[in-house]
């Protein structure tokens, strides 16, 4: 589930200790004032729904900022103002249908994903590189995972919450050790090195050196906030409200967690922890996997008896077969707008959590009937790296009316993340990021 998982002891240490020890006073202040620069950084959160869509009910109509949601986008009404709804967007190569949708809609046949790229290329500035977490991701041999580590590697995520949030946080509910923060200030280890280094320099660079360790000791508590051991703001987190757990003794398949019984619940579990490692600075990247393409959940309390890849296969000439597959949708859809409120009920460092972070809703189909991956059902949230949302942007036209190739919304993310990328895999229909996304 946790790529590159460095503990916040050693993390501090590179900045501080190791820093003073090796490096010539330029780079320490270089690397103290890049450490200030990241200190809010656009964070991405890559949500993963299974079995595509129906187009003519998921795209808005209308134009670019006077638009109406049909019936399975229509739970996100409430929240348009935070969205940016996208059409026309086709993914090429790579293999078709189910398989081959979802081994690229984050790479776009690039060998490892965007959300792994992404979290490698910070991998020093937070304790995870990236995190992947899932809601019955691996139930009855899912077909295929959206994260890859690079070509045919990829990352299973933790289905489990229990699990995930001790790798995170450790045990829920172990008290605070005040003993153990102490230990984990380097920079009070560091002190003698620190005073040694003054007594060689001129005032001037005393100067400097006193005003960036005070950055240090800034963002040294930023992280000793988050850590679980602190007794910070994230140090006894309220988030499993209902007390869920595995029954005593159980060990039957599949896994408690993949149940579909227990879908819901462990879906509302992995996106408040989700939002909570955001939150948190754990980490600059997390993926959320939604079942697995070709997906058997079967919730007859949402008001469908289908499963919902038997839905998929709707009959649009038929308005019993398709209204199935409208219900799976719209209460995917009501799980993202619980997702998009939690985010905008966290603080950030201005605002709240969805306005420092980009959000990808997406999924391995276009026409899922049809099987093909044209007309991507793509939705982004948040208005991290300056994103200007209300707005349904569509691309059917581009191209001499073949659209747009969704490699170039995977460039636009990474630039947003402050990474100067001009392609990520495909490239067959241009590069560069997806024009008119970002000013």
């Amino acid at each position: 589930m946790i790529r590159h998982d460095r503990t916040r002891r050693r993390l501090l240490r590179g900045l501080v200790h190791g820093s003073l020890a090796g490096l010539p006073l330029a780079q320490l202040l270089a690397r103290s004032a890049h450490a200030q620069s990241t200190a809010t950084p656009t964070r991405l959160l890559f949500v993963y729904i299974p079995d595509g869509c129906s187009p003519e009910h998921w795209h808005p109509s209308g134009s670019t900022s006077a638009f109406s949601l049909p019936e399975m986008t229509q739970p996100l009404a409430a929240y348009r103002n935070d969205l940016v709804f996208l059409r026309g967007l086709n993914m090429y190569a790579g293999g078709s249908t189910h398989e081959g949708g979802i081994r690229k809609v984050l790479t776009a046949t690039n060998a490892v994903s965007l959300d792994v790229f992404v979290g490698q290329y910070y991998r020093e500035q937070s304790a995870h590189a990236s995190i992947h977490l899932g809601v019955a991701s691996t139930h009855e041999n899912g077909a295929g995972y959206v994260s890859y580590l690079g070509s045919e590697q990829p990352i299973v995520p933790e289905d489990n919450p229990l699990r995930a949030f001790e790798r995170l946080f450790g045990t829920p509910g172990s008290p605070s050790d005040p003993a153990a923060r102490r230990r984990l200030s380097v920079l009070d280890a560091a002190q003698a090195d620190l005073s040694r280094l003054q007594t060689r320099l001129g005032q001037t660079e005393r100067d400097k050196l006193d005003r960036h360790t005070e950055s240090l000791r800034a963002l040294e508590n930023r992280i000793l906030a988050a850590d679980p051991g602190s007794g910070g703001a994230c140090g006894n987190p309220d988030w499993n409200r209902e007390n869920w757990s595995v029954p005593a003794g159980y060990n039957s398949y599949p896994a408690y967690w993949n149940r579909d019984d227990q879908f819901e619940r462990v879906a509302r579990l992995q996106m408040d922890l989700a939002v909570l490692a955001l939150q948190c600075g754990l980490t600059r990247v997390v993926t959320l996997q939604f079942s697995h393409a070709v997906s058997p959940t079967s919730l007859p309390q949402i008001g469908t008896t289908q499963r919902h890849h038997d839905s998929s296969h709707f009959d649009a000439n038929n308005a019993a077969s398709i209204q199935a597959f409208i219900t799976w949708k719209r209460w995917y859809c009501e799980q993202f707008a619980y997702l998009l409120q939690g985010m905008k009920n966290a603080p950030g460092a201005h605002g709240s959590l969805l306005d420092e972070t980009l959000v990808l809703l997406c999924s391995e189909l276009g026409h899922s009937a049809r099987h093909d991956h044209r007309d991507m059902p793509f939705v982004l949230a948040g208005r991290g790296g300056g994103l200007q949302t209300g707005r349904f942007l569509d691309y059917r036209t581009a191209n001499g009316g073949d659209g747009e190739t969704h490699a170039k919304l995977l460039v636009s993310l990474g630039n947003a993340a402050g990474i100067p990328i001009d392609r990520f895999g495909y490239t067959g229909h241009g590069t560069g990021p997806l024009p008119g996304l970002f000013a």
